[in-house]
């Protein structure tokens, strides 16, 4: 049997995990017709078809699931053997990607400007998207190196890390005609709220993080910025549901009053994901160990 080209097996496996021609030529910086091509002279070779059409996209067959099981981890070591002969110096200029959620992005952007050690490198932010699935997509395609977000759920090919635990808040604005130092349920049904739903999971965020069920409040507005729903809680009687720690930053700025919610609450588990192929990457662990630094710092100043 004739020897295999490797590149056809890199280019197999990046149509499958995107399951479309189109956004594997976009991560491998190839064109269409190159990727199609190389998938037809590995169907050749193996005289076995590897996907199907279905709809406008394309499945794999079971041969292709089979291949992929087998050839994948191999691949994956080949990628981080040759990751760890390229020494990472931070004068070198890069820019490092990550998606975060709005408190992340809060929290962690002033302490990445006030860095001055970072070298010639950037850490750039941008919103994690609604879907967990364009997630993956953005990071299988290299748009990002990392995100941190809630409500991640494990997928073949990442991997997750939990790197900073917040809790969950009422506020209110000083001076609030009926509500002071303490919330009752009694209070928290009565008043009128501005809402701001998890991204991921299109529930309030009160729902989401406690272990209660919350009955139907009267919801006066919702936000979709968790700084803007703050800012407008501040000038209203509203109450509105906020993570501690951006509470306790802005608290004193827009003069809002942090009070426990009359209800069992779970963290806000924050977890940190990246695609496997950079687990051993120098670059990759400087990053990530950057941003766990920076999260360390916030946790001990709470």
């Amino acid at each position: 049997m004739e020897k295999i080209d490797l590149n056809l097996l890199r280019i197999f496996i990046e149509v499958y995990n995107l399951k479309s021609i189109t956004l594997a030529a976009e991560s491998l910086g190839l064109t269409q017709p190159g990727v199609s091509g190389a998938i037809k002279r590995l169907q050749q070779y193996l005289g076995k078809d590897l996907f199907v059409r279905e709809g406008r996209g394309i499945s794999p067959t079971y041969t292709a699931i089979q291949l992929t099981e087998s050839v994948n981890p191999a691949l994956q070591q080949i990628e981080m053997g040759l990751s760890n002969v390229h020494s990472f110096d931070i004068q070198s200029k890069r820019t490092f990607h990550v998606l975060v959620n709005e408190p992340m992005m809060q929290l962690l952007q002033p302490l990445v400007e006030a860095d001055t050690s970072l070298g010639n490198c950037e850490i750039c932010f941008g919103l994690t998207p609604p879907q967990e699935d364009d997630l993956f997509s953005i990071l299988s395609l290299q748009k990002a190196d990392l995100a941190i977000d809630v409500g991640i759920y494990p997928a073949a090919g990442y991997h997750q890390q939990a790197c900073y635990s917040d809790h969950i808040v009422a506020i209110c604005r000083k001076g609030h005609p009926r509500i002071d130092k303490q919330l009752t349920q009694e209070q928290y049904y009565a008043e009128k709220h501005i809402t701001l739903k998890i991204r991921r999971s299109e529930l309030y965020a009160a729902d989401y993080f406690t272990e209660d069920t919350i009955s139907q409040r009267q919801i006066s507005c919702e936000c979709e910025s968790l700084l803007s729903m703050m800012t407008m809680v501040s000038e209203s009687n509203c109450l509105g549901v906020a993570a501690g720690s951006l509470a306790e930053k802005y608290a004193e700025k827009l003069g809002l009053n942090i009070l426990a919610l009359p209800f069992t609450v779970k963290p806000i588990s924050q977890k940190m994901v990246w695609h496997n192929r950079h687990n051993k990457s120098q670059a990759h662990i400087w990053v990530r160990n950057k941003l766990l630094d920076y999260l360390s710092q916030i946790e001990n100043k709470q």
